[in-house]
């Protein structure tokens, strides 16, 4: 199972992979076989099918928190925990600690309580199920792989919709004085910036789509720029760093079977460098089971797998946003 689940992770990110002597794909579609008894038939597949599914939920298990971890590293915290786990999310107190007077020949001063606080996330079942016709699995003609592959990728898009929901959500939460409604100018961003690093005491740097990014390279006025940011501008779509902030990029994803894009491309957020604003809960294994088929009569194999999911806003951190189109 180990070797599989660095097979699923290493040919996710690259087809042309070889494994013992022979191509990933075709590595992956000897360990289904060999799991069905070395045979295609309807035989094997009821007697063994459950061998089958274990193998596709170990590769799902070990490609899904790398897909996560490269598409929200710089805003989620992602944790995968062994089934039954809470994970506790702490939140620093950000309330700056006061120096007062002290009276001379008196030691009295009020105090602070220096209040971090835990959070869990309430994780819930969730399932994704293919299918693919007898025929191909006799002839021993299903791509393995591109089945596990779409799988994964189906439970990313899932928690991509959960992040941008909660990033919504996050902005009409924001108090008036951390966000920017309306389109947002270049100063008035800076302006937010700046209140941003100072009450959290730490770096900040502004991350949005690439879209999202784009903008601020406009409100900076292209004309002012020079030889070498025009380039840059024009090979990544946004500058780098626009007035000393550091701008970077979440990738943006479509929505499940539409072409609207999951995230926001008129908003920015502005987060202290190593925060992160967003808590993602992989709770236990995936399980792949037969979907429920009773009133089928055609010759038709599936599977369902499902994961238990949990997102959230961490309200309680340092963090801005702005509107910038």
């Amino acid at each position: 199972m180990n070797d599989l689940k660095k097979l699923a992770r290493d040919l996710y990110f690259n087809r042309n992979l070889e494994f013992d002597g022979v191509s990933g794909q075709d590595a992956l579609r000897n360990a289904i076989k060999d799991a069905l008894g070395g045979e295609y038939n309807v035989y094997s597949w009821q007697k063994h099918k459950y061998d089958v599914f274990q193998i596709i939920s170990t590769a799902v298990d070990a490609v899904l928190p790398t897909l996560l971890t490269n598409q929200f590293d710089g805003i989620a915290d992602i944790r995968t925990v062994a089934l039954g786990d809470k994970p506790l999310f702490e939140v620093q107190d950000p309330r700056a600690i006061r120096v007062g007077r002290v009276a001379a020949g008196a030691n009295d001063m009020r105090r602070q309580t220096i209040t971090n606080k835990t959070f869990t996330i309430e994780t819930e079942w969730f399932g994704a199920a293919v299918y693919a016709e007898f025929d191909q699995f006799m002839a021993g003609d299903i791509d393995w792989n591109s089945l596990v592959d779409r799988v994964a990728a189906a439970f990313v898009n899932h928690l991509q919709a959960k992040i941008a929901e909660a990033l919504k959500l996050s902005y009409t939460m924001l108090g008036a004085k951390d966000k920017l409604e309306g389109k947002a100018t270049l100063d008035a961003l800076v302006n937010l910036a700046e209140r941003i690093q100072v009450k959290s005491n730490h770096p900040v740097a502004v991350y949005g789509t690439k879209a999202a990014l784009s903008k601020i390279a406009e409100m900076a006025g292209v004309n002012y720029f020079s030889g070498t940011m025009k380039d840059e501008l024009n090979q990544n779509g946004y500058l780098n760093v626009v007035r000393g902030l550091k701008l970077v990029e979440i990738p943006q994803a479509f929505k499940v079977n539409t072409d609207e894009f999951a995230l926001d491309d008129t908003k920015v957020l502005i987060l202290p460098e190593g925060e992160k604003i967003i808590g993602v809960v992989v709770e236990g294994d995936s399980r792949t089971i037969e979907p429920e088929n009773t009133t089928r009569n055609d010759l038709q194999m599936g599977f369902e797998t499902q994961e238990k999911l949990g997102v959230s806003v961490l309200q309680m951190k340092v963090y801005g946003m702005a509107q910038v189109a």
